[in-house]
This record gives structure tokens, C-alpha cells and sequence, in this order.
């Protein structure tokens, strides 16, 4: 039992290293913190205007009347 711990607690850091951040060509450039707050906000105002849009068209009256 002790050797099976050992061995998945071996796997669990070899894979750990394995996604690890590579350096080099391989990492890119992270997004400053204000592009990443203006493209989630924008991201987020747009599922909320869509969520809005859906609601409006599907509780909307039939019979022609405001």
C-alpha cells in the first residue's frame, strides 16, 4: 500500500512539472491586467445584453398590443 502511495505521489509531481510553464518560444506574453479587465467586461456586459434580448423576445405579448 505504501509503494502504491509513493508511486502516485511520484506520477502526480512528474506530471506537475510536465504543465509546467515552458520558457523560451513557447511561453507567450500574458495580457496586461486593464486588457484583461476592458475584454472580460466587455465579454460579460454582452452576455448580459443577450441574456436580455432572449428574455424580451421570448415574454413577448402575441396579440399585437404594447
Amino acid at each position: 500500500m505504501r509503494v502504491l502511495l509513493a508511486l502516485v505521489a511520484m506520477l502526480g509531481v512528474a506530471t506537475a512539472t510536465a504543465w509546467a510553464d515552458h520558457p523560451g518560444g513557447l511561453r507567450s506574453e500574458g495580457w496586461s491586467p486593464l486588457t484583461t479587465a476592458l475584454v472580460f467586461g466587455g465579454l460579460a456586459l454582452l452576455a448580459g445584453m443577450l441574456v436580455i434580448v432572449i428574455v424580451s423576445l421570448l415574454t413577448r405579448r402575441r396579440d399585437g398590443s404594447p
